[in-house]
C-alpha cells in the first residue's frame, strides 16, 4: 500500500522536478516519435520502417548466433578505444564515422540497438548521442525478451547498402578528471558512482585492481539496479526510474556518472538521458582518476 502511494505520489510530482532540469543544446530533448526506449511489441510494429536500422552490438567479431530478423551486427570494439593506460574511450570521430557508415547508419536514422550486456548497447547510445545523433534508442529487453514472446530469431547477417554520415559532436557530453577537480563537493554537480558497493566503499576490485573508494561527493547507483530481472535486460518502470534518481540527484544539477572505465557508467548516462537530466559522461572515470593519483574518500557516505 505504501509503495503504491509511493509511486503515485511520484508519477504526480515528476514532470514538475524534471521540467525544472535546465538542458542545454547538447542535451536536446527527443521528439514524440523518438523516445529512447522501446519496447518489443514496438519493434514488431516497426520493423518494416525504411529508416529502421537495428543493431546486435556483439562482444566477438566472430559472433554467428541467434539474433533478431533485420539487425546488423556491430562489434563492441569497433566504437572503444585503449588509450595508453586508459581501457575505454572514445576513438575519433572519423573512425567512428567509419563505424556507423559500414552498419549501414545515415544522419536519419532511426537506431535500435540491443545487446547480451546492457552496457554494450547503452555505451554505443551514449556514443551516437556524442556524435549528435539524436534518433537512437534501446530495446528495452533485448533478445531474451524477444525470444520469451516465441519471436522469430535468425543467425543471418545483413549486407547493409553503403551510407554517408556527418558527426556534428557534441564535445561537452564528456569531461575529464580536469573538469571534475573544478566541481567537487560544489553545489550544482550531482555525480553518479554506478560500480558495485564494495568498490564505492574501497573494500572490492575490478578486473583484479582494488578500489580504493569514490570520488567526493559521488553517490552510488548500481546500474543492475535500473533492471527488473535477473539478465537486467528489462528496465525498471519509468516512475521508478525516476525515483532511482530523484534519491541522488538534487533538482536543476549538472549529473555526471562514471563507473571503472566509463562501461557501466554508459547505462547510467543513458537512463539518466531518457529521463530528461542534463547528463554527462567521465569517460575515463576511475580508470583514470586513479592513475592520476587524485584524492578518493573510502566508505559508504558521499
Amino acid at each position: 500500500m505504501r509503495l503504491g502511494l509511493a509511486l503515485a505520489t511520484l508519477v504526480l510530482a515528476a514532470p514538475a522536478r524534471l521540467a525544472a532540469q535546465p538542458r542545454p543544446q547538447s542535451n536536446p530533448a527527443p521528439g514524440p516519435d523518438n523516445a529512447f526506449v522501446v519496447s518489443t511489441d514496438w519493434l514488431a510494429a516497426h520493423a518494416a520502417d525504411r529508416d529502421l536500422v537495428l543493431i546486435h552490438v556483439v562482444q566477438d567479431s566472430a559472433y554467428a548466433g541467434e539474433q533478431i530478423p533485420g539487425s546488423r551486427r556491430v562489434w563492441y570494439r569497433s566504437f572503444v578505444l585503449a588509450n595508453g593506460t586508459v581501457s575505454t574511450e572514445l576513438p575519433p570521430v572519423n573512425a567512428l564515422r567509419e563505424t556507423l557508415e559500414k552498419a549501414g547508419i545515415s544522419n536519419t536514422s532511426r537506431v535500435v540497438v540491443y545487446a547480451s550486456d546492457a552496457p554494450m548497447a547503452t555505451r554505443l547510445l551514449f556514443t551516437l548521442d556524442y556524435l549528435g545523433h539524436d534518433r537512437m534508442a534501446f530495446l528495452d529487453g533485448g533478445l531474451r525478451k524477444w525470444k520469451r514472446e516465441n519471436r522469430p530469431v535468425t543467425s543471418g547477417v545483413v549486407a547493409p547498402a553503403p551510407t554517408r554520415y556527418t558527426a556534428s559532436p557534441r564535445e561537452a557530453l564528456v569531461v575529464n578528471a580536469d573538469w571534475l577537480t573544478d566541481r567537487l563537493d560544489r553545489p550544482g554537480l550531482s555525480l553518479i558512482d554506478t560500480r558495485t558497493p564494495q568498490e564505492f566503499s574501497g573494500t572490492g576490485a575490478s578486473g583484479g585492481l582494488p578500489s580504493t573508494g569514490h570520488l567526493a561527493g559521488a553517490r552510488l547507483l548500481a546500474w543492475e539496479s535500473m533492471f527488473s530481472d535477473e539478465e537486467h535486460s528489462v528496465l525498471r518502470p519509468r516512475a521508478e526510474l525516476e525515483q532511482l534518481f530523484a534519491d541522488i540527484v538534487r533538482p536543476g544539477d549538472q549529473v555526471v556518472t562514471y563507473c571503472w572505465v566509463g562501461y557501466r557508467g554508459s547505462a547510467t548516462y543513458f537512463i539518466a538521458r531518457h529521463l530528461g537530466y542534463d547528463v554527462r559522461l567521465y569517460d575515463g572515470s576511475f580508470q583514470d582518476w586513479s592513475q592520476r593519483k587524485l584524492p578518493v574518500r573510502a566508505g559508504s557516505t558521499p
